[in-house]
């Protein structure tokens, strides 16, 4: 029988870090794109032109990780997702897409290359940190159709077709221009078997559009409602960070550490399309905002979040749900590829977080009401 996979957070070595009160800014990712020109070809080889986006998304040292980065690369026409996937290991490398909640419901990738042939496993999570296992294990189906890869310069690097559709419960499905939701890991083991000790994180792959002139997109210029909507949405997501921040300075709560991590990378992707477009920002200050609603917001929840656990957890999912309604106001207007492309990948993040804030409220046998979103919307989020 096959060994169960399982990569699970060490608690006890996270919790060091806590009592350190040190919250680190991740780099934003850099989304760079290009014209496919060449044909795709499993080989473990990324050539110039075989993909149109990539993007490195790194992590920092920290306890019980080395630090380390993964480089992506994709493309996709309107039946296949082709991904290279190159990692700062010599062990495994493992990518998850579209978790409800950390883990949890993930469509995982993992991969290593073992006396030079690449291993590629299709494997679901079924808990918060494991374990995930083979789809075929479950009674799903494996629906890797290409893959190959190789070790160069202490990096692995795996190239891989699967249809953006399946016919398997557990593969996520997806469509042209969508903003997926992705986790990343790796470990210095090739044994698969072992956890992931070198880094891990998240971030967003996005999908194109068929048809769609990317560079035109990008360069094309904004109505002064996208304008004036992208910097309230920078703003906003700034407003969660330094809730977050301030509230795990308080209780030392590990999913305050986590999402404020989670909303550094949320400003930073809505700065890289601000940036784009030559827009400017107002300035970071953490606690204040040029905008009066958001001040005002921010502080009201901070005082509420304050005062318990339980008031921070429903102060960080009333803010949730705030940002969900103001991401879907600002979808339905923008009008760029661009724009609404990092709008759509903020949304997702935003319905995952709150998610994550009912959930740990649940846990402690508290009962979380809506207090903005409408009750089908809110139950059809949180039971994503």
């Amino acid at each position: 029988m096959k060994a169960i996979n399982v990569i699970i957070f060490p608690f006890f070595l996270l919790f060091l870090l806590l009592l350190s009160g040190c919250i680190e800014r991740p780099e934003a990712p850099v989304v760079s794109e290009q014209d496919a020109t060449m044909e795709w070809k499993a080989d473990g080889i990324v050539s110039e032109g075989e993909y149109s986006r990539s993007m490195l998304l790194q992590a920092p040292p920290r306890q019980g990780y080395s630090g380390g980065n993964m480089q992506i690369s994709w493309r996709n026409d309107d039946e296949y997702l082709y991904l290279a996937l190159n990692g700062s290991t010599t062990g495994w490398i493992a990518l998850g897409f579209e978790p409800l909640e950390w883990m949890k419901d993930s469509d995982i990738i993992l991969a290593s290359v073992d006396n030079g042939r690449a291993v590629v496993l299709d494997e679901y999570c079924t808990g918060n940190y494991g374990p995930h296992i083979e789809d075929t294990m479950l009674g799903g189906t494996d629906d890797i159709e290409e893959y190959a890869g190789r070790e160069s310069d202490g990096r692995t690097i795996i190239e891989l077709k699967r249809k953006l559709k399946t016919s398997d419960r557990f593969d996520k499905s997806f469509s042209p221009g969508q903003a997926i939701s992705i986790i990343w890991a790796l470990s210095d083991n090739p044994d698969i078997s072992q956890k992931h000790n070198v880094a891990y994180g998240e971030g967003i792959l996005t999908l194109t559009s068929q048809g769609e002139a990317a560079a035109a997109s990008v360069l094309g210029g904004l109505s002064p409602r996208e304008i004036e909507g992208l910097v309230f949405i920078w703003e906003e997501e700034k407003a969660a960070r330094d809730i977050y921040s301030s509230l795990y300075e308080k209780n030392n709560l590990t999913i305050f550490l986590d999402l404020t991590r989670s909303e550094q990378s949320h400003m930073d992707q809505a700065k890289a399309v601000i940036d784009k477009h030559g827009l400017a920002l107002p300035e970071d200050v953490p606690g204040l905002f040029e905008n009066k609603t958001l001040q005002e917001i921010h502080d009201r929840l901070l005082a509420e979040g304050s005062a318990s656990i339980e008031g921070a957890l429903k102060a960080a999912a009333e803010f949730e749900e705030i940002s969900i309604m103001d991401l879907e106001t600002e979808l339905a207007v923008a009008e760029s590829e661009d724009v609404r492309t990092m709008y759509q990948g903020l949304l997702a993040g935003s319905r995952k977080h709150l998610r994550s804030y009912v959930t740990d409220l649940h846990s402690q046998g508290i009962d979380y009401q809506p207090r903005h979103l409408e009750m089908k919307e809110f139950e059809e989020t949180v039971k994503a």
